[in-house]
């Protein structure tokens, strides 16, 4: 929990809205790093729903022709799933919650969350069975993790639920990891890993000047490892009004985060026109 706030980031506070102004506005270079469902799309009753919307398209290919600055989408979805979301080329991924990344070209997968795949496909069909007399729930195979969504499951069913999903899971290995995001559950391979220790392998790989900025969004609670590791560094924003985070800043939905994102083309776009390199 961030004890300090978090403060609304909105163009109404003027004192906050100004100071991160600044922070972008003087910034050599930023990375950029964006959660999708829930942070720049809404989240719907299934995955396959939530595809961008064109105003969203827009904003990201405006994004991604900045000069001095880099977009990475992370996620939980796989990187299969989100590439057919986000078709953009020169765009960084980190999906599975870290395990599978692409950045410049790059994809590195890492070597013991690799070892658990066919394990995982395994208890994906086990799952599928202890669910059928659930038939609104969604279990998803993303390889290196399992997505068990429960969203559609009525709310007088969802304690039994999640119930027979841990009991199935835990004597099915016990090693594994589970985890609880929005109306999900995820199972991971026993693997000290996340969105946050990615990100920081990511900046650790590149050429930072001083006055390099990161900022980070999003909205569940597996960004939290993320919003922690850049807490003296960087600017995170939560998506949604809670005291229980580790990010400086919160947005209350996806229609704020868009005009964030509006803001940091406006001025990168006045640096440019300004001080053209």
């Amino acid at each position: 929990m961030n004890n300090n706030g978090p403060f609304h980031l909105s163009p109404k506070q003027l004192d906050i809205w100004n100071n991160i102004s600044r922070q972008l506005h003087t910034a050599s270079e930023i990375d950029l790093f964006l959660d999708y469902d829930g942070t720049i799309t809404p989240i719907r009753s299934t995955p396959a729903e939530a595809v961008l919307e064109p105003e969203t398209v827009h904003v990201l290919q405006q994004l991604i022709q900045l000069p001095h600055l880099k977009v990475t989408m992370v996620t939980g979805r796989s990187m299969a799933d989100i590439q057919k979301l986000v078709l953009f080329k020169n765009i960084g991924f980190v999906a599975n919650h870290g395990f599978h990344v692409l950045q410049d070209g790059k994809e590195w997968r890492h070597p013991e969350a690799e070892r658990f795949i066919k394990k995982l496909r395994k208890l994906y069909t086990i799952l599928q069975g202890a669910f059928q007399p659930f038939p609104k729930s969604f279990l998803e195979d993303k390889q290196f993790t399992l997505s068990i969504h429960y969203r559609n499951v009525s709310v007088q069913e969802q304690t039994a639920f999640k119930a027979i999903a841990r009991k199935t899971i835990y004597e099915f290995d016990s090693r594994l990891v589970l985890t609880e995001g929005k109306e999900v559950l995820e199972v991971r391979p026993p693997v000290d890993w996340g969105k946050g220790r990615a990100v920081m392998e990511i900046l650790s790989a590149q050429q930072h000047s001083p006055r390099s900025l990161q900022m980070y969004i999003g909205d569940d609670i597996t960004d939290e490892d993320a919003f922690q590791v850049l807490q003296s560094s960087g600017i995170t924003i939560h998506v949604g009004n809670t005291a229980d985070t580790q990010a400086h800043y919160y947005v209350n939905d996806v229609d704020e985060v868009l005009q964030i994102l509006k803001m940091i083309i406006r001025l990168q776009t006045h640096r440019s026109n300004h001080h053209p390199t």
